[in-house]
């Protein structure tokens, strides 16, 4: 079976998901047609698929995703949702009550190429490991203050400690607040996650 785990985290106020996308999306009928019309890219469609079969796992029912004004995605309802997808697996985390964010992005070299365009002069990256730390927590702190409309320089992470699992605190410099990102290190990928109280 494709699903990789669902983990209640934040004491309990969110759960986080993990699909493995291994299946062809015609597999999943009753998504697949919508995800047809929606996309004509196949790995668009098994995205959309996956993401929507792993919500109905986390659930138990199927459930539509909506969005507000500035595109941050919520059920239908009202429980706080983000979603993020890589190559082979996507991501989900839902709270009952508080705004979340999440981002999972493939273990690869390639973000060293453009490290520079996300990463402070005032922040140390330098294995790819801690570059897609970075990258994977600022998309997280993105989603999670969504109408600030973040740009990746205005978001700084604090030096941290790298284990395979851990926090990372990570400052919205527009509202000079810090939001405790988790996160955890897997040979395949790199997984970030956040709740807002």
């Amino acid at each position: 079976m494709p699903l990789v785990s669902i983990s209640p985290v934040f004491h309990h106020d969110a759960y986080v998901g993990i699909w493995e996308m291994t299946e062809s999306p015609t597999v999943f009928s009753a998504w697949y047609d919508e995800a047809s019309r929606l996309y004509k890219s196949t790995i668009r469609q098994k995205e959309y698929v996956c993401v929507r079969a792993l919500l109905h796992a986390m659930v138990g029912r199927n459930m539509s995703i909506l969005h507000n004004g500035d595109g941050k995605p919520y059920l239908e309802n009202g429980h706080q949702i983000s979603v993020s997808h890589t190559k082979g697996f996507c991501a989900v985390i839902l709270s009952k009550h508080h705004p979340v964010g999440i981002d999972i992005e493939y273990m690869s070299d390639r973000v060293g190429k453009i490290a520079g365009k996300f990463i402070r002069e005032d922040e140390k990256a330098l294995s790819t490991v801690h570059q897609l730390l970075h990258w994977c927590g600022k998309e997280t702190v993105y989603k999670l203050f969504s109408s600030d409309q973040l740009v990746f320089f205005e978001m700084k992470v604090e030096p941290f400690e790298l284990s395979e699992q851990g926090v990372v605190s990570i400052s919205n410099l527009k509202r000079n607040v810090t939001a405790e990102v988790e996160y955890v290190v897997q040979p395949q990928y790199v997984l970030t996650y956040s709740i807002l109280y």
